[in-house]
């Protein structure tokens, strides 16, 4: 897996927020998930299988640095649409009823 299909995956879900990365041994492979903690529920997204021990080790290296990756932008993306959004309820006249 790289970058790209690991931020497909894990960005199919923007309701979801992923802050960890945790394997399982299931028969005779380990699985490896993106773990949301949110709403008093904790949720797992499968993102990766494979049989060899040292090669799941290295991935979920890899998996949660992309993950911090992968949440920085998501953070600077709600920055950015926020300030705009400030911007214009800052600059919208007010209005205010006529008082008779």
């Amino acid at each position: 897996m790289i970058l790209s299909e690991f931020m497909l995956k894990v960005n199919r879900w923007p309701d979801m927020h992923f802050t960890a990365i945790e394997s399982e041994q299931r028969d005779a492979c380990i699985e490896i998930y993106a773990i949301d903690f949110s709403n008093q529920t904790k949720s797992r997204l499968l993102i990766y299988r494979t049989p060899d021990t040292r090669h799941a080790s290295a991935m979920m290296t890899h998996f949660r640095a992309w993950l911090e990756k992968t949440n920085r932008g998501r953070t600077l993306r709600h920055e950015k649409a926020a300030v705009p959004a400030a911007i214009k309820a800052a600059q919208r006249p007010s209005y205010r009823a006529a008082s008779c």
